[in-house]
């Protein structure tokens, strides 16, 4: 989880290449106690070789417009072709995921597909689809 915190941080300030379109992402399960002060982080990868280390696309939107534990965002300009999305909820604003003394994350997280890993994240494989102009992809946050 360490991978998945230091890349949505890195995705920040990652250059875009190849520019597309736009996904709404559709985010559920946030915690609703822990909104002020937070952000969703974001992460969009294009390559398995790169998975939860180099993405492509990063953005931190605010908490603000979360309504029962749900909140709309939009990312835009995502590289052609089929993309994984790695989102967490930076309830304390630090800018990265927080974890436990056992490395497990103490922050909602969640992966595209809703796709989860044995004994860590998802594989690359897992999470990928293909985005579909004016189609919103849901996304529940463990």
């Amino acid at each position: 989880m360490k991978l998945l915190s230091a890349a949505l941080t890195a995705a920040l300030v990652w250059p875009s290449f190849a520019q597309a379109a736009d996904l709404q992402l559709e985010v559920q399960g946030l915690d609703t106690s822990r909104l002020q002060g937070g952000s969703l982080m974001v992460a969009v990868f294009t390559e398995p070789s790169g998975w939860l280390r180099q993405p492509k696309i990063g953005q931190r939107f605010s908490l603000e417009g979360a309504v029962d534990g749900k909140l709309t965002v939009t990312l835009r300009n995502l590289p052609d072709g089929p993309v994984a999305v790695t989102v967490f909820q930076d309830a304390n604003g630090n800018g990265r995921l927080d974890m436990n003394a056992m490395g497990m994350p103490v922050e909602p997280y969640g992966f595209s597909n809703d796709a989860a890993g044995q004994f860590g994240p998802p594989k690359f494989e897992q999470a990928v689809f293909t985005p579909v102009a004016g189609q919103a992809v849901r996304l529940r946050l463990n």
